[in-house]
């Protein structure tokens, strides 16, 4: 039996912190908890905008490990937060996946009893701007915290 080697490296400047970690849930953990502590220690007040963050954060890299890459420890996610000054957060989320229609989901209604399908509407809802690449498996992100 083999043994899967899980990932998990991480790069940080003044300016972005870069992450590459084998698709599981507890890599997603230590993502946003090294996330909050980058950004509170490198953006003024931003204490009040940290919930915001760390859900759609969440939501992105649990859709990249749960949908995009099937929870597959073998497959990796790529997530880098790059900061344009004291304004603005930009995220980036990619994974191995076959992507999906996110067209398609962008307009499908949000069924409250449903435990999915939430992810765009809290997208949209919490950051400023949000675009895939045509094959839907790169996210990107940006929220303007002067808006």
């Amino acid at each position: 039996m083999s043994r899967i080697k899980k990932i998990f490296i991480v790069q940080q400047t003044r300016d972005f912190i870069n992450f590459v970690f084998s698709s599981t849930m507890e890599n997603i953990d230590d993502v946003c908890e090294q996330t909050s502590r980058y950004l509170c220690s490198t953006i003024n007040d931003i204490d009040d905008e940290l919930f915001a963050i760390n859900l759609v954060i969440r939501e992105g890299l649990t859709n990249a490990v749960r949908h995009g890459n099937g929870s597959d420890p073998q497959k990796k996610v790529r997530f880098k937060v790059t900061l344009g000054g004291q304004s603005i957060i930009k995220l980036m989320i990619q994974d191995e996946g076959d992507g999906f229609d996110w067209k398609k989901q962008q307009s499908a209604a949000c069924i409250e009893e449903e435990d999915h399908g939430r992810g765009i509407p809290i997208m949209g809802k919490y950051f400023t701007r949000y675009s895939y690449n045509e094959k839907g498996n790169i996210l990107w992100l940006e929220k303007d915290l002067l808006s």
